[in-house]
């Protein structure tokens, strides 16, 4: 508890700063959607600014939507296009796997969000709005839409922060948000309400997917993510889970790991994996060592309870975006 309270002095001290002008904060480059959270992870924000994304595509057109993320966890330092990165470890999991996800969408990685957004302006005229994963804390960007994921009903002040509970900034910022999102069913006080789904495994191969292939043998699940649970209880609706290996969330799988995965499989009898879709990026290295293991992957899909309210608020916002951007000052 001291070192809670510590924590959310220093955090109130910052906000106070940022919100009576001390420290500076401005619009970016380009008009921006944040998407974020106070939570340490596992909220779901990567499936929601996917979905915002594509439905951004799908009203303004191919390359007017663009994506900034910090690139947790990556080995390189400023501003990175995802595509020019060689591997994962470059970008981070998670810009990768929403590069792969949404190949027409432009996505950048760069710590300093107001940098990022002039470098992504001034390459790529055409954007016109960029949906932003994680930049809540980021204070010194203003952003023009701020929609925040509310996925813990049973904390909402400073006693639940790090390292007490879950919450690593004031939970009193979600009442800052434009847009709430409620991603735990409790929160019946949000206008948008959501929730992640695990969608059937797909096979993961060399060779473009079988169609119509399922996973029907028992399978060793192997999960590096906030909330492995979750991938848990996904992946037993839809296959026989005979075990389970969890890591820590953005887990850089080695050689090891996957020998011990390898003996065990062998012992136990079982031929089939399955791990999510963030994770099967950092598992693409070590592909021709599973050459004889039938994997699959688990995708997360995001299901809107309020589909036609979070619809209707992006077809009237996106006809109030600028034709193009404007050139970066």
């Amino acid at each position: 508890m001291p070192v809670a309270a510590v924590w959310a002095a220093v955090l109130a001290s910052r906000h106070a700063l940022y919100d009576w002008g001390v420290l500076p904060s401005r619009r970016g480059a380009l008009p921006t959607l944040v998407i974020g959270n106070v939570e340490l992870g596992g909220t779901g924000k990567t499936p929601h600014v996917l979905d915002v994304a594509h439905r951004l595509e799908g009203l303004l057109g191919e390359g007017a939507v663009g994506i900034l993320s910090r690139g947790y966890g990556r080995s390189t330092k400023g501003f990175l296009w995802v595509k020019e990165a060689e591997t994962w470890r470059d970008s981070g999991d998670e810009p990768w796997m929403m590069q792969s996800r949404l190949p027409s969408v432009a996505v950048a990685v760069c710590a300093d969000r107001l940098h990022g957004l002039k470098r992504m302006a001034a390459a790529r005229p055409a954007l016109r709005v960029v949906v932003l994963d994680d930049g809540m804390q980021h204070r010194a960007l203003r952003p023009d839409v701020l929609v925040g994921l509310a996925g813990r009903p049973d904390a909402h002040t400073w006693q639940s922060l790090v390292p007490v509970g879950p919450f690593r900034d004031l939970p009193s910022r979600l009442r800052r948000c434009d847009h709430l999102v409620d991603t735990s069913g409790h929160h019946p006080q949000c206008p948008w309400s959501s929730r992640t789904a695990s969608a059937p495994p797909q096979r993961w191969a060399k060779r473009a997917p079988d169609e119509g292939a399922s996973l029907c043998e028992p399978a060793l699940l192997v999960a590096g993510i906030a909330r492995p649970r979750r991938a848990l209880e996904g992946a037993q609706q839809h296959a026989e889970v005979a075990a389970h290996a969890f890591y820590p969330d953005h887990h850089a799988f080695t050689q090891a790991d996957v020998t011990h995965w390898l003996a065990w499989m062998k012992e136990a009898g079982i031929s089939s994996l399955v791990t999510t879709e963030k994770d099967a990026v950092r598992l693409r290295p070590f592909e021709d060592a599973l050459e004889g293991v039938d994997v699959w992957v688990l995708p997360l899909t995001l299901v809107w309870h309020t589909e036609a309210r979070v619809q209707a608020f992006l077809e009237t916002w996106a006809q109030t975006l600028p034709s193009q951007s404007k050139p970066p000052q």
